[in-house]
């Protein structure tokens, strides 16, 4: 019985760097591919390199999902935006983008171990700056402000309000990077 715990155990901190790697991979990537159209001399190379930066997204987007479904949050994000992400590459850092792509995912699974209230708070505190600054990057005036992302955050339940900063930081990702 104590070997099988062992072995189980083990393998599920191996699933665990995997996952962990796979993320920062597709952070790095998506980093590498927004530099790789600020580079782009063509037109040619400018759409290869955003159809690139989308597959990735999609890509980031299957790690972070599923997702919560809010009503009129897609709506709403895609009302305030003025810019893609390949528009915008050199105002946000890579480091900033990463931390936004890795933390999302991270952070929601704390939310949905049931992780202590006051480390989902801080996490929520964290990541809801980093979601502002994306929005405010992309274009969105003061996004504290705005009456739905106010709703997203203004929960009682913590874990509930992290979920909906990853939904609303996922939203944002999809929308910035489609055509």
């Amino acid at each position: 019985m104590e070997l099988s715990y062992s072995t189980s155990n083990s393998m599920n901190t191996l699933i665990e760097e995997e996952n962990k790697t796979r993320i920062y991979a597709l952070s790095d990537l998506i980093n590498i591919a927004l530099a790789y159209y600020e580079v782009s001399e063509t037109q040619e190379q400018k759409e290869e390199a955003k159809k690139l930066i989308w597959k990735l997204a999609n890509k980031w987007l299957e790690e972070v999902s599923p997702l919560e479904y809010i009503p009129g949050l897609v709506e709403n994000v895609a009302s305030v935006l003025k810019y893609k992400l390949w528009d915008v590459a050199n105002e946000l850092s890579e480091e900033d983008l990463g931390r936004i792509l890795v933390d999302s995912i991270v952070f929601k699974k704390k939310a949905l171990e049931n992780t202590e209230n006051e480390v989902l708070d801080a996490l929520a505190i964290v990541l809801y700056a980093r979601a502002n600054k994306l929005l405010e990057v992309l274009g969105v005036n003061e996004p504290e402000k705005l009456e739905f992302i106010k709703s997203l955050v203004e929960v009682e339940d913590v874990s509930e309000k992290l979920i909906n900063i990853v939904t609303l930081i996922a939203v944002t990702i999809a929308l910035a990077t489609t055509f």
